[in-house]
């Protein structure tokens, strides 16, 4: 029987290999995203025959109890463990965080059955090459933005987030997009989480990049590579410095995207308008579903 654990920052070594297993570009499959909603979605975890998969609560899915894809060299083994497990448990055998590839595979051993998605909760890819170029008409408003802040703030730079600069990082996030008595829950805990990146910087060992204006901190981001893919979960910046959303998706694409980065993945809108009128405005080389399958046990 599978025995499930609370997922807490000490496993992060111990599951991060597991993630290279990942035949999908979801962004859940990184430890960013993975770590930094763990106690949002009050995510366990169990491992069988070298094989993990996680059970969460699906908050955007009726608080229903689900489980991930397993990752690891047992796949079909381990979805047999859950479903002995969900009718032991007298739970259903629900399973979330399926991209189109995992339910075809998922079709292929369980039959037929039905599948949901929820829009709000869909991945924007990318391709790395627009990012970084934003050439052609479609993104000449980007690039207007840019050439907006180099005019008017010509003394910028780029920094990689190091622990020489952690703190100064860590000052602007909590001047700028402190929380309010008016913040909504999932802002309260992106705003906990990303602070407790910052006090544990060394243990998450992502991906960190800066904007400097007149040598103070005005934009940074925060994301990591798994396989050939550039995963973004944190960008924030001066939202009244126009152009520096824009300078900072830029200028960390540049620095971090080697020759075998092709594809950016920018997370979802989480049903924002604002900023699926943002992450649409890229011009997106698709949207990945993550889909949500209920198994016969």
């Amino acid at each position: 029987m599978l025995e499930f654990s609370k997922l807490t920052l000490a496993d992060i070594e111990k599951i991060k290999p597991f993630f290279e297993f990942s035949k999908n570009i979801i962004c859940d499959n990184t430890v960013g995203v993975t770590f930094m909603w763990r106690d949002y979605f009050e995510v366990e975890y169990a491992i069988y025959n070298d094989t993990i998969v996680f059970k969460a609560k699906v908050r955007y899915h009726n608080d229903v109890i689900a489980f991930t894809p397993p990752l690891g060299v047992d796949f079909l083994g381990c979805i047999s463990k859950v479903v002995e497990y969900c009718r032991f448990n007298k739970i259903p055998a629900i399973f979330h965080n399926l991209s189109a590839y995992d339910l075809e595979i998922f079709h292929e051993n369980f039959g037929d059955f039905e599948s949901v998605y929820n829009r709000d909760w869909s991945d924007y890819i990318y391709t790395a090459h627009d990012i970084i170029t934003l050439s052609g008409r479609k993104f000449h408003g980007q690039r207007n933005h840019i050439n907006f802040f180099t005019r008017n703030y010509s003394d910028y730079s780029f920094e990689v987030i190091t622990k020489a600069n952690l703190n100064e990082v860590a000052a602007f996030f909590n001047k700028k997009h402190a929380i309010t008595n008016e913040s909504s829950e999932i802002l309260v805990e992106e705003y906990n989480k990303i602070i407790e990146v910052f006090e544990n910087y060394d243990t998450y060992s992502l991906l960190g990049g800066l904007i400097r204006v007149n040598g103070s901190v005005e934009a940074f981001s925060l994301g990591e590579i798994v396989g050939k893919v550039l995963y973004i979960h944190i960008e924030k910046a001066d939202k009244d410095i126009r152009g520096a959303y824009q300078m900072i998706n830029n200028e960390f694409a540049k620095y971090f995207c080697t020759d075998d980065i092709k594809i950016i993945n920018r997370a979802e809108d989480g049903g924002d308008i604002g900023l699926r009128t943002a992450k649409l405005a890229y011009h997106p080389c698709g949207i990945v579903n993550r889909y949500i399958v209920e198994l016969k046990n």
